[in-house]
């Protein structure tokens, strides 16, 4: 979701709240539980990574908030619930028998994976599945696996992505955060 107007980066945080929000009441209105922030974060990331799934609860979403940079990048997917499918496995067999970050686990996730493009000079919102399929949540939303790759990091320029990690409502493996530490999020200035 690319942004109408160029917000400054508090108001940016403030529409992602607003649209976690937006979203929980959806999820509410389907008879699934809340969606609420269990993670709050701001980073620069100037490193490639691997495919992976944020450490998180089986049922989670991101909701990325970039900033404008000029740091050239690239966001790229893979379901690897199809691939697993596909394969006749279980997305956790798939996976420990393919591991993604290593070159022949990324390959073989190849066909499934699909690059996220959006400008990187504006603001811009971004939402991933990051949920795990389980037996023991059978409304969990199948996710995907996401990577970044930096073609070009540039140690004079920053590339900062403000990162809400969401969780059901009643989730017990973490906790959902306080309304000090969101409104906390929505004014800090300073990186993880």
């Amino acid at each position: 979701m690319v942004m109408p107007e160029s917000p400054t980066s508090r108001e940016l945080r403030r529409f992602m709240l607003e649209l976690v929000d937006a979203f929980g009441t959806v999820a509410v209105g389907q008879g699934l539980p809340r969606f609420v922030p269990e993670r709050l974060g701001r980073f620069d990331q100037q490193v490639t990574s691997k495919f992976h799934r944020d450490g998180a609860p089986a049922a989670s979403l991101l909701v990325l908030g970039y900033e404008p940079t000029s740091v050239r990048s690239q966001l790229f997917v893979a379901d690897a619930e199809c691939a697993a499918r596909d394969e006749g496995m279980t997305v956790a067999a798939f996976l420990s028998a393919n591991n993604p970050m290593f070159p022949a686990g990324e390959h073989r996730l190849s066909r499934y994976i699909t690059e996220v493009v959006f400008p990187q000079d504006v603001p811009c919102v971004v939402l991933i599945n990051n949920s795990l399929s389980t037996d023991d949540i059978p409304e969990c939303p199948l996710g995907v696996l996401h990577k970044a790759v930096i073609r070009s990091p540039d140690p004079a320029a920053r590339r900062v992505i403000n990162s809400v990690g969401l969780m059901y409502a009643g989730e017990t493996s973490t906790k959902m955060k306080t309304r000090e530490e969101i409104e906390h999020f929505k004014q800090r200035d300073d990186l993880d």
